[in-house]
């Protein structure tokens, strides 16, 4: 991840393909997003739809659960 003066941050390392990297930080300039703004927003949004997912799996496999426990 880009440099940042932010308190308590941690630093993190982790691959992407080149395109797709370079796509993003052409859309953030053009937003006004410094890189560091950028990957953090990626990735509190990453994990906010990793969550929503994992909370329906969760949801989901409860009910099938309940629903074979009625049978």
């Amino acid at each position: 991840m880009p440099e940042t003066d932010a308190p308590k941050m941690e630093y993190i390392r982790f691959a992407v393909p080149a395109p797709l990297l370079q796509e993003a930080l052409e859309l953030a300039e053009s937003e006004g997003w410094k890189p560091a703004e950028l990957h953090r927003i990626f990735w509190e949004r990453g994990f906010a739809a990793y969550a929503e997912g994992s909370n329906k799996r969760r949801v989901n496999k409860s009910l099938r659960k309940k629903d074979n426990d009625d049978d």
